[in-house]
């Protein structure tokens, strides 16, 4: 009987190992910093999820985890978001959270407001809201809290333990232990379903339709109660779930119910008891033992393990077969028939029929897979020990040459197929059902991935370093009539394909895709469709062209389609966002097939992602400013009051912010985009980070601005204004007081440097005075040299004209003296008066008289004025000493004997009044 169970779990199980399931979100203990069982889950209104965890509350913004201990520091084991609040409930304790205006979760204890005091080593397991009610459970009661009162009466004294608490439609339902199931009316607790009709059934789940309760057992079966009969239902279902503990159980909107295992993870079940999915360790959870389930507000399933945290998108437009084990490998190529679904790999051809879960591996085809190509009715398989035909799960081997990438057929010759190798194309030939080889082409041993073959035999083909070949065969043979090649500068040929679209044929690489015009025998980069893909950043140059004339092409965040428009020549696009890392192909094998009913499969590193094309990805999600932090330099950061517009003060200058948006699908990350006006206008590029700090602001004003995109979603950016204080050295008054001291300093500078200029001007006058004085002194040098000079000469000249008189009057007095010795006759007589009258004083004097003011014009004027009482004769006198002439030079002047002019010089001494030791001559000289 064991064996038998163990038998029927396997089967069971097995589907699970290799279903296509809806994507799963695993978080660790160490991705979320806390402890590893999580009992308890909740959501808030603004979409943070709330999770009871072993060592506190989590918080989850969609972009950053935060534990929050409760007082006691014990396992939280019961979450509940009731309007603003978060309740939770532990050992001994049981409270509220809230967040305060700095975005951070206050705590604030209920156990003063209970009814006396609770047991001892009670824990609260349980929190249900119901309008504006909070109903509390632990083993040893039932409280009920008034929600905006917050006071709390307790309901239930039970004389045995209180084993779950479960919210209905319109009721809440609790079980005690071997007493039946009660629910509360009035404040006071009323049987629902006697103990003689459960037993020892332990309820996990209870949910109401209509008027009849649905019941689940701990060991997974299922009940209904119509208020009078308690019957079981869905056999085979309990009977798969045999030996199984259903530890929590969550009801869904279609109906549906999604069941939490201690030991098989979760099954989400129909509303007929059909297993729609499995989810286990071996096809995606984390853990196998789930404490609890929760649905979010966007149809997430979260799931609390027993060692971390799932999500479960079950609404995603993706479903993805996940191959963890290696048993399937990386897709390379797929294909749906009538009957079966195909999936080439690297290791193997693997096949399934539609209605099965499990894919086989194909006898004889293990090895890499390349290509899969239905031409007519024969179903070719690109392998690298050569070609195959697949035929329902039968593969034969119709050529062994090694490494056949991709099948043609031969366009306008029926029966004739291009297979392309590692090292050239051949030529194959269908008769009566058999394959035989015609040949190699001639002269053309390159690798050949991608084949176009035209209706007039040409055959283009493209190898990765040498660009575009175009081949003419003399057909039926394989000898070579001609062979074009064509290259690209500029662009690398690595992963590069060439495909037809729309009936044209095209080049593409990573770079670039290029038009062949037929009429200039040349690809050309202008193009319709090339002028698309110029807006994208392609990781790779191959693009697939699928069954239905749609060109997929691959970026780093997501994967684009184009189709020709109906109604005109331009093209329509469409994207489908999911990210590279989560494809992780490798780079050139890129491949997407349609299946049927517009679904699409995309081989991916670890099985396949299959999708609606035109699904619809747009989400309601706004992005919000979690925290700003403050901080000085080198100093920790503070949190500041998110309702404010603040002002920093301008040493805590650094500043950051968190943000996030609230979003759980595996295939969608947002991606934000940031700036600081003030600071600088330019939006940052786009990242996954979720947070950003700036360091040393200046002081001014500012605003942060962020944006996110969401695929190709972009959402409207949040603002946070604020202000960074002046320092006190650069405030208004302090601005004004430097302005005012530059003032005052200026004035002094101008006032010193005026007074400085005073000086230096009167220096320079003083310098410029004595230069002046010193050039007046030299030019009165210069004046008096010349005077001297000047009178000099004129001395000179009245000493000439002197001593010319004194030698004329001598010589004329010889010749008077002479004639007076001769006969004295009247001729003599007269020449004798002549004589006398020629050297008469008077005239003598008059002329030189003339030439002495000449030489010395203020003389007789000094001599008057000292001398008042000094005669005519006696200033002549005084003339003649100044003269410094002698007595005997005197004399002739003067008509008198030397004598004489010793006697007049003898009384001029004496009307001079000078002793007897001053010299005549020498006072005259000095006057």
């Amino acid at each position: 009987m064991n064996l038998k169970y163990f038998l029927l779990f396997v089967l069971i199980s097995l589907p699970g190992l290799c279903q296509e399931l809806p994507p799963v979100i695993n978080f660790n203990p160490n991705q979320y910093s806390a402890g590893n069982q999580n009992w308890n889950i909740s959501q808030h209104s603004n979409r943070n999820v709330y999770v009871a965890n072993s060592m506190g509350l989590l918080e989850f913004t969609g972009a950053e985890w935060n534990l929050y201990p409760i007082p006691n520091n014990t396992i939280v084991r019961s979450v509940q978001v009731a309007g603003d609040k978060i309740f939770t409930g532990a050992y001994m304790e049981i409270g509220y959270w809230q967040k305060n205006s700095k975005g951070v979760l206050e705590y604030t204890s209920l156990i003063p407001n209970f009814p006396g005091e609770i047991n001892d080593g009670e824990q609260f397991w349980h929190i249900v809201y119901m309008g504006d009610v909070l109903v509390f459970q632990s083993f040893e009661g039932l409280y009920l809290c008034n929600l905006k009162t917050l006071e709390i009466s307790r309901v239930v004294t039970p004389p045995v333990a209180i084993t779950n608490l479960f919210k209905g439609e319109r009721s809440v339902y609790f079980q005690m232990m071997a007493a039946g199931l009660f629910t509360i009316k009035k404040n006071q607790p009323e049987m629902v379903i006697p103990p003689e009709v459960l037993v020892d059934i332990e309820i996990m789940h209870v949910s109401q339709k209509g008027s009849s309760l649905k019941l689940i057992s701990r060991e997974g079966n299922f009940y209904d109660w119509d208020g009078q009969e308690l019957r079981r239902n869905y056999f085979d279902l309990s009977e798969k779930l045999r030996n199984q503990s259903i530890f929590s159980a969550h009801s869904l909107t279609d109906n549906s119910i999604i069941l939490g295992t201690v030991e098989q993870g979760i099954y989400h079940v129909d509303v007929n008891g059909n297993i729609l999915y499995h989810f286990n360790q071996k096809n995606g959870l984390i853990n196998n033992t789930v404490l609890d389930l929760f649905v979010d507000k966007d149809n997430n399933v979260w799931a609390g393990l027993d060692n971390g945290l799932s999500i479960i998108n079950l609404d995603s437009d993706f479903m993805l077969y996940q191959d963890n084990y290696g048993n399937l490998g990386s897709v390379y190529t797929s294909l749906q028939t009538e009957d079966f679904l195909y999936v080439g790999t690297n290791q193997g051809l693997y096949f399934k029929r539609k209605d099965d879960e499990i894919f086989t591996l194909m006898d004889g085809t293990n090895g890499q897979v390349w290509s899969l190509q239905l031409i007519g009715s024969n179903l070719f398989c690109g392998h690298n020990n050569g070609t195959y035909i697949i035929n329902g799960e039968v593969a034969t081997r119709i050529y062994d040459h090694s490494g056949t990438w991709v099948v043609k057929n031969y366009e306008g010759n029926p029966d004739y197929y291009l297979q392309g190798h590692y090292n050239g194309i051949s030529l194959l030939k269908e008769e009566n059902g058999n394959f035989n080889f015609v040949g190699m082409v001639d002269k053309f041993p390159h690798s050949t991935k991608f084949l176009i073959s035209e209706k007039g035999g040409e055959i283009w083909a493209v190898t990765e370093h040498k660009g575009v070949y175009r081949i003419q065969m003399d057909f039926p043979s394989t000898q070579v009539n001609s062979i074009e090649n064509y290259t690209f500068e500029d662009n690398s040929g690595i992963n590069s394909s060439i495909f037809k679209f729309n009936d044209t044929l095209y080049y593409s690489s990573r770079e670039k895709l290029f038009q062949f015009q037929e009429s200039e025998n040349k690809f050309n980069a202008e193009s319709g469709l090339g002028s698309l893909f110029d807006e994208f950043d392609l990781i790779s140059g191959r693009l697939i062209k699928t069954s239905d004339n749609v060109l997929w092409g691959f970026l780093n965040d997501a994967v684009i389609n184009i189709e020709a428009a109906q109604l005109s020549n331009t093209y329509k696009m469409g994207m489908v966002h999911l990210p590279n890392d989560l494809r992780n192909i490798t780079l050139g094998y890129e491949n997407i097939t349609l299946l049927d009913n517009n679904s699409y499969l995309l081989g991916v590193s670890n099985g396949y992602l299959r999708f609606e094309k035109d699904f619809n990805q747009t989400l309601d999600y706004e992005i919000r400013i979690d925290k700003v932090f403050k901080a000085a330099l080198d100093e920790s950061p503070e949190l500041i009051d998110l309702n404010d517009t603040p002002t920093f003060h301008y040493k805590t200058n650094n500043i950051s912010f968190e943000y996030s948006i609230p979003e759980y699908k595996k295939f969608i990350t947002p991606v934000y985009s940031y700036r600081l006006l003030g600071l600088s206008p330019n939006w940052s590029s786009w990242t996954e980070g979720s947070s950003v700090g700036y360091t040393n602001l200046s002081f001014g004003d500012y605003e942060f601005q962020v944006k996110a995109k969401m695929g190709t979603q972009e959402l409207d950016p949040v603002r946070y204004s604020f202000e960074v204080s002046r320092p006190w050295y650069l405030s208004y008054l302090v601005i004004v007081l430097y302005i005012s001291l530059l003032f005052i300093i200026a004035y002094f500078i101008n006032k010193g440097y005026k007074r400085k200029h005073l000086r230096l001007i009167g220096e320079k006058e003083k310098e410029l005075k004595l230069k002046n004085l010193e050039v007046e002194k030299r030019i009165m040098e210069l004046q008096n040299e010349q005077l001297e000079k000047d009178m000099t000469g004129k001395n000179k000249e009245l000493a000439v004209s002197t001593m010319s008189l004194i030698k004329k009057n001598e010589f004329l007095s010889s010749i008077k003296d002479k004639l007076k010795e001769s006969k004295e006759t009247s001729e003599v007589r007269s020449v004798i008066r002549t004589i006398d009258k020629d050297i008469s004083e008077e005239d003598n004097w008059n002329f030189f008289k003339e030439a002495f003011n000449n030489a010395d014009k203020d003389f007789f004027k000094k001599m008057k004025s000292r001398h008042p009482n000094l005669t005519a004769n006696d200033l002549k006198l005084c003339a003649y000493l100044r003269l410094n002439l002698a007595s005997k030079e005197i004399a002739p002047l003067l008509n008198i004997s030397v004598k004489s002019v010793e006697i007049k010089r003898y009384r001029l001494r004496k009307k001079m009044e000078l002793t007897h030791d001053s010299n005549l001559v020498d006072y005259i000289l000095e006057v």
